[in-house]
């Protein structure tokens, strides 16, 4: 009877050891979950803005207003700033891919004392360079009222073609 009890001492030893080597092979597995997913969060918020390509040509647009009456409104938008998406209510982005979706640019040259006054000349208008929105591929709306854009676009093509090329790339 002594061999049976050792022989079924061995067979539960065996079986807690088993356990225990699975149970380390589960908290194992959840450690490297855990440290994945630490990695993905941390270059998650390394990338968490807005594409270069496209903070750049928000840098230009800015340096194409900076004569305008109210360029003080674009003073958000800030070189030093990583994320574009965060320069305020005139630049929209896509939460999923951080591209730039929306654009409102709406008023930037236009100052109400001066427009409504007969008297006055107010020689603020603005030759629209259509090429200054080429980084946005996936600019979706693009608010330019109110801006006296005048004239046509020299060697640049049609507005609307660039601009619904936009949504063919």
């Amino acid at each position: 009877m002594h061999a049976e009890d050792n022989s079924v001492y061995k067979r539960r030893l065996a079986f807690v050891v088993c356990q225990a080597e699975g149970a380390l092979l589960r908290m194992r597995q959840l450690l490297q979950v855990w440290m994945l997913l630490m990695a993905l969060a941390f270059v998650n918020d390394r990338c968490h803005c807005c594409l270069q390509e496209e903070r750049s040509g928000l840098l230009e647009i800015k340096a194409w207003f900076s004569h305008a009456p109210r360029f003080y409104e674009l003073e958000d938008w800030d070189k030093d700033d990583l994320n574009c998406c965060n320069w305020g209510y005139r630049v929209a982005c896509d939460n999923t891919t951080n591209r730039v979706i929306e654009l409102h640019l709406s008023r930037v040259n236009y100052d109400a004392f001066v427009a409504y006054d007969a008297f006055v000349n107010y020689d603020a208008d603005l030759y629209l360079n259509a090429s200054l929105f080429l980084p946005f591929k996936e600019l979706e709306t693009l608010y330019l009222s109110n801006n006296q854009l005048v004239g046509g676009l020299k060697n640049q093509g049609s507005l609307l073609s660039i601009l619904f090329s936009l949504h063919r790339n």
